[in-house]
């Protein structure tokens, strides 16, 4: 067993689990989008079908597992019992509720505010808002003082500004109260979900499970804490000039440096983890883990290049924007859940079936209750994903972009399957 993931403060596995099975049903049909509408990832990122494979990739699929696996690792990373397991159940039922509008609503999105749009916004602000509130009590009431906690309190704070954010974005475009260019307001849109909520929060919860789970006991800690400065002064930056008109480029450029320098002293971090580490052999769970990361690294380089512009390199407009998003939603944050559902679903199925029969009987290890093959099998296809994509989009050609979704609902299905396997485990007796 994984140090530290069994503890007595953890909740329900029925908090965490449904998180996890009503995110793979959002990735499946997030895929199933993507199959059939998979042409406009050749046209501009602002159309309805775009809006909504990434709409639902971002809420009903990444935050959703995320906000499963939160109320799991919290205990772990501030050692305090989770403030109140109601309040995510009606978290999960208010979002769900939330994704379904506002994706019904972008699907006919003409640039104007919809009534599904409205009550899907609101939706998605009340759960984050209670998931802001059941976290962050969490946090205060924990005695642990780290800079894991900084970083995923400072996330939740983030993620209840940035759906605010995208309802104001959607509704100025309706009824103009600021003369300000909704791609103006999108570009801190980007920043403030991707860099303020996501990167943040995935930065705290690594800096904690990166170690335990490859054994490494000193670490340098010292790289975070200037990390963190480094991407809130740049997320601050940008959210401020989002609502000046005609600001300096300049000055956005720099808040992204800020940022960038952030990911960088972070993968420093992750290197010298690696490095240190104790446990030589990747297990399943750690290579889809070690493959985000890499892609981590091109999905970087790719927001610089979408700042130089899609011109100097000859590509449609709005195309660097679209392939800087797969390599940071379905690349990183994607392929970083693939490899923790394998670190942090099985011991949660585990401890409710067979916490309490350890030397009574025979029980399974955490590890042989999903196929290992099948986690092999939807990495290698993962990374053959993001290839087509990268070839198909650079190049223009139609087709490889066709083969890429295609590779990707096989991932998704074959990922989704194994997870099922795991979340309906029959408890095995003698």
């Amino acid at each position: 067993m994984e140090a530290g993931l069994s503890t007595k403060n953890a909740p329900s596995v029925w908090v965490v689990v449904p998180h996890f099975l009503i995110g793979a049903i959002g990735l499946l049909i997030a895929s199933v989008f993507s199959v059939v509408h998979y042409d406009h990832f050749l046209g501009y990122h602002i159309t309805p079908e775009i809006l909504s494979i990434t709409h639902l990739m971002i809420l009903g699929w990444v935050i959703m597992v995320i906000f499963g696996a939160l109320y799991q690792l919290i205990p772990v990373v501030m050692e305090v019992k989770l403030y109140s397991e109601k309040l995510a159940y009606a978290t999960l039922v208010i979002m769900v509720f939330g994704v379904f509008f506002l994706v019904s609503g972008f699907l006919k999105f003409d640039f104007k505010f919809t009534h599904n749009i409205a009550m899907g916004g609101t939706f998605i602000i009340i759960a984050v808002l209670l998931f802001a509130i059941n976290t962050l009590k969490s946090a205060a009431a924990s005695p642990k003082k780290s800079i894991s906690r900084l970083y995923i309190i400072a996330s939740g704070l983030y993620l209840l500004l940035n759906v605010s954010l995208g309802l104001f974005m959607v509704m100025n475009m309706s009824y103009h109260w600021l003369p300000i260019a909704h791609t103006q307001f999108l570009k801190t849109h980007l920043v403030v979900g991707l860099a303020g909520w996501f990167l943040m929060l995935i930065i705290g919860v690594a800096a904690r499970l990166m170690p335990m789970f490859l054994i490494v006991h000193k670490t340098r800690e010292d790289l975070l804490k200037k990390g963190f400065y480094l991407i809130n002064a740049g997320v601050l930056m940008a959210f401020v000039l989002a609502w000046i008109p005609n600001y300096p480029t300049l000055l956005f450029a720099l808040s992204l440096l800020l940022v960038l320098a952030g990911v960088i002293l972070f993968l420093w971090f992750n290197y010298d983890v690696f490095s240190k580490r104790m446990r030589k052999k990747l297990d399943a769970g750690m290579k889809p883990t070690a493959v985000a990361l890499s892609i981590l690294a091109l999905a970087t380089l790719a927001f610089i290049a979408v700042y130089i512009g899609d011109a100097f390199f000859g590509l449609p407009a709005g195309r660097l924007e679209i392939l800087a998003g797969i390599l940071m939603i379905y690349g990183f944050f994607t392929g970083l859940i693939f490899g923790q559902t394998y670190k942090t679903l099985p011991f949660i199925i585990w401890l409710f079936y067979y916490q309490k029969l350890v030397g009574k009987q025979k029980t399974p290890l955490p590890g042989q209750m999903y196929n290992s093959k099948l986690v092999n099998l939807h990495t290698y296809s993962f990374v053959v994903t993001i290839l087509l994509f990268i070839i198909g989009l650079l190049f223009s050609i139609k087709y490889v972009v066709l083969a890429a979704t295609l590779v990707m609902l096989f991932t998704n299905t074959v990922y989704a399957i194994n997870a099922s396997k795991l979340i309906f485990h029959k408890k095995q007796t003698k």
